[in-house]
């Protein structure tokens, strides 16, 4: 686990220094640890719908969802409703990564392209999540922390740094997370209709996360939510 967590903290310095910025303190990592950081509670949305929304909305204490999925043209890469992103339940294709559904609470970007944002009312160091996504549909799914103004701070590419592989899975999912000392604001995520999973009260469970993620995960720790969605005529 600490072979993984230096080799995601020197490709984001990696990537640091191509940009030609300054190291920073924030790092992605891909086994978790002890976390303080914010909770998303998604326990309102388990309605047996979509819940279609741009935002706002609350998806937790001090938590605010809103919705950019992206441009017109349905999927691959415009957003499949046109009524914004998910935060709720329903089926969904993950593509060579199988698919995503049931009792399964998420919030989905619902796109190929364009991006879900969470703002926090305090600034933090962490935010840990369960995650996964269709591969090569859009752009590369990417993980982003910003400031309080909502401008991007760094941006971490988990198809590059730490690509998510759970070939024909069903509620399958792997832990990425984002730690260090630098404090941001919110986060962005999107691209490859990446799906951030709810769940402990979410039903995602069909994963086998490590004993350490489950214990996370029962402890209310794990921000969970999107879901990457294909709708069933657009799968058949």
């Amino acid at each position: 686990m600490k072979t993984k967590k230096l080799l995601a903290a020197v490709a984001a310095l990696s990537i640091s220094a191509a940009l030609g910025t300054a190291a920073s303190a924030s790092v992605l990592i891909t086994s978790p640890g002890a976390y303080s950081g914010p909770t998303l509670n998604l326990t309102p949305y388990e309605t047996g719908n979509y819940n279609f929304t741009f935002g706002p909305v609350n998806v937790g204490p001090g938590l605010t969802f809103t919705a950019s999925p992206g441009g017109s043209g349905g999927f691959p890469f415009g957003g499949n409703s046109g009524q914004g992103s998910v935060v709720g339940q329903g089926g969904y294709g993950l593509g060579a990564n199988g698919s995503f559904g049931g009792s399964a609470v998420y919030i989905g970007v619902d796109s190929g392209t364009g991006f879900d944002t969470i703002m926090f009312s305090a600034p933090q160091t962490q935010f840990y999540g369960f995650w996964n996504y269709a591969p090569n549909v859009g752009a590369d799914a990417t993980i982003s922390t910003l400031d309080s103004g909502g401008n991007v701070l760094q941006s971490f590419d988990l198809t590059t740094l730490a690509p998510i592989s759970t070939p024909g899975g069903f509620n399958q999912f792997e832990f990425r997370g984002i730690d260090g000392t630098d404090q941001f604001s919110g986060i962005r995520f999107g691209g490859n209709y990446l799906l951030l999973a709810a769940t402990a009260q979410g039903g995602a469970t069909g994963g086998t996360p490590e004993p350490a993620t489950w214990a996370l995960m029962i402890g209310g720790f794990g921000l969970a939510g999107a879901s990457l969605r294909r709708r069933r005529a657009l799968a058949a």
